[in-house]
């Protein structure tokens, strides 16, 4: 069987950062870091695969500094909630957000 799960927030561009793409790679490293393979930051998401989930993170302009993010997992394992969720909880943890 197949799972699909998202989650998404609105939220602003912290001072520390001049823009979304810096955002994004720093997104990109923590994925690295928690042992996500095949990362990509292309100019339409941030994503990697993890024990067969795969988590993609969109980052959809609003106004000025304001975005929506939006995350996604799909995998074949009732394990892909639980990576969305870490994934999720990290990316709203670091520490300049």
């Amino acid at each position: 069987m197949a799972f699909l799960f998202f989650n998404f927030r609105s939220m602003g561009l912290s001072e520390a950062l001049a823009n979304v793409g810096e955002l994004k790679g720093v997104v990109a490293n923590t994925l690295k870091q928690n042992g996500f393979t095949d990362v990509v930051n292309t100019q339409s998401e941030v994503a990697g695969n993890k024990n067969g989930v795969r988590v993609s993170i969109l980052h959809l302009h609003n106004v000025d500094r304001q975005f929506w993010q939006v995350f996604m997992a799909g995998g074949d394992s009732a394990a892909t909630k639980q990576t969305l969720d870490d994934v999720v909880n990290k990316v709203e943890h670091l520490a300049f957000l």
